[in-house]
């Protein structure tokens, strides 16, 4: 597992080679997309509890190129979403970045 600095800063590849450089609350959701892999991520994946803007942050991401899947999960009131990255992604740096 990789320890996520806070507020990270991730430089990543696409299979094309694209490079990404993602920040913040982006860069933790698609650290936690990979070491998920075809699991996939939920909300309450996250310590401290979960990220209310989940979904925005998934939406960020794919607006930088990334395949993300949708999956509903069905619990005792509903469902909820759970996000699996389809897109492979190496990731070449985790840094810390400056503090908000």
């Amino acid at each position: 597992m990789i320890r996520i600095p806070r507020y990270p800063q991730v430089l990543a590849s696409l299979p094309d080679d694209t490079k990404i450089h993602v920040v913040g609350r982006e860069a933790e959701t698609l650290i936690r997309l990979v070491e998920k892999g075809p699991r996939g991520l939920r909300a309450y994946d996250f310590p401290g509890g979960p990220p209310f803007r989940l979904g925005a942050y998934v939406f960020d991401l794919r607006c930088m190129g990334l395949a993300i899947r949708t999956a509903r999960e069905p619990h005792s009131t509903g469902w909820h979403g759970v996000y699996v990255l389809e897109t492979p992604v190496t990731i070449h740096r985790v840094v810390e970045g400056p503090k908000a």
